[in-house]
């Protein structure tokens, strides 16, 4: 049985599969299984997955990302589950350090800083969204819209934890968010969720995506948390704490529908939102621009 079992699930991605594959070839930890879940692909993604003698592929019909994490779950072997999604990639420290870094804490749940890649340039993830450790059900609900602090890429996780907790949320009527739907779920089961604070992931950011129009993410989150609200058994003060999400949410979505100068549709959204929400929206890009999202090292670091 390895240690670690490596999912990479894959809807036509062709074009990064390999790169994603090799990342996880050129670990310097070597005791792992990878398995490549193929969600139905229509393109080449199947060839270059057979391709390679490293990999353990299994084909499902199309369930989008969720049902095709799921299935690798149930696929998977390792006591660690990590994810790589097919158009992401490894630093060859990754999985040393990470596992490590859990060993040490005897941690059930992990996660990384990555780089996000935008063309010829990178930057922390941790810059643009700041890292929280611990019981962290508050700022998933408070901060995930405008900074949304964890990615599938740079987690390491007990797979019997997420197999307990009932896996990728599957119940969501639109793509996306489905991670969040987990974390919440751990969350309120009290896991602990440990941060190594090093960037061993790259995150490519910028390519046609669901991630890559704004408005449309803005309004999955609202239909995802207004799910979760009605799904989830979440205690009062974290109720409280989703209305006024939505509520901020209101502010975001009117900003980005300005920016696309879609004036008539971002004028419901005005009148809901107040000038505390859009303080915050302009607090927190002053400081993305400043590069003053991360607290000072004595704050972040456990020891």
């Amino acid at each position: 049985m390895p240690a670690v079992s490596v999912i990479i699930p894959a809807y036509n991605a062709e074009a990064s599969l390999g790169r994603a594959i090799r990342s996880v070839e050129g670990q310097s930890f070597r005791d792992l299984e990878l398995v490549v879940v193929d969600d139905g692909s229509t393109d080449r993604t199947a060839e270059i997955a057979r391709g390679f003698d490293s990999v353990r592929y299994v084909r499902g019909a199309h369930q989008g990302e969720a049902g095709a994490r799921n299935l690798g779950l149930d696929e998977a072997t390792g006591e660690l589950v990590a994810f790589v999604d097919a158009d992401d990639e490894w630093l060859p420290q990754k999985l040393s350090r990470q596992v490590a870094f859990m060993e040490k804490l005897g941690s059930s749940f992990s996660y990384t800083d990555s780089y996000i890649v935008r063309g010829d340039g990178r930057v922390r993830h941790s810059m643009l969204a700041r890292p929280h450790h611990g019981e962290i059900l508050s700022p998933l609900i408070d901060d995930w819209l405008d900074q949304a602090f964890i990615i599938p890429t740079a987690v390491i996780a007990s797979r019997r934890l997420l197999q307990s907790a009932g896996g990728f949320e599957t119940g969501l009527s639109t793509p996306g968010h489905v991670d969040y739907g987990l974390w919440l779920k751990l969350a309120l089961r009290g896991v602990r969720f440990d941060y190594l604070d090093e960037p061993l992931a790259l995150w490519y950011r910028g390519h046609e995506s669901v991630s890559s129009d704004a408005i449309e993410m803005v309004e999955r989150y609202r239909v995802a948390l207004r799910y979760f609200a009605s799904t989830y058994e979440f205690p009062p003060d974290a109720r409280e704490r989703i209305s006024r999400a939505l509520a901020r949410s209101d502010a975001t979505l009117a900003v980005e529908l300005l920016k696309k100068r879609r004036f008539r549709e971002a004028v419901p959204h005005l009148r809901r939102s107040s000038v505390g929400d859009f303080a915050r929206k302009g607090r927190l890009f002053a400081r993305r621009r400043a590069g003053l999202l991360r607290p000072p090292r004595a704050e972040r670091d456990r020891s």
